[in-house]
């Protein structure tokens, strides 16, 4: 018995490798994948339907500067991604659609406080890094 399990190590040494190391190698991803939200600020009305159509309550309508810099606000939505199921309603019941699903699943997402894991509507427009997070 280990004489055969020690021959079939041996014969699988020299074949390539079938595991992937995630984070350093990223698997592909298909079309439908759903990740981290983007919000197009333009198109957002700031209904609020994002808000109430979430199963997991992680979605506020909070006021925010329209754009990096100005003191004129609007109401946008902040997700908590640390209970977000990444379900999708959101999405699907924006009128506007401005919110659409992202490709991004580690970079930005993984962290450990809270206050990272919060993202405001300007980390959600991308008008912020999300690896450097706001400094709230």
């Amino acid at each position: 018995m280990v004489l055969k399990n020690i021959r079939y190590a041996l014969k699988n040494i020299p074949k390539k490798r079938v595991t992937r190391l995630c984070p350093e190698v990223e698997t592909p991803l298909s079309d439908r994948f759903r990740g981290l939200q983007i919000l197009d600020k333009s198109k957002c009305i700031g209904c609020g339907i994002c808000a109430n159509t979430c199963p997991n309550n992680t979605i506020k309508i909070i006021k925010a500067p329209i754009a990096p810099g100005s003191s004129k606000q609007r109401w946008f939505p902040e997700i908590d991604i640390g209970h977000c199921l990444f379900c999708g309603f959101c999405i699907d019941q924006c009128p506007k659609g401005a919110l659409s699903s992202g490709k991004e699943y580690t970079r930005g997402i993984v962290k450990w406080a809270h206050k990272d894991m919060l993202m405001t509507p300007d980390k959600l427009a991308r008008e912020v890094d999300i690896d450097e997070g706001d400094e709230k």
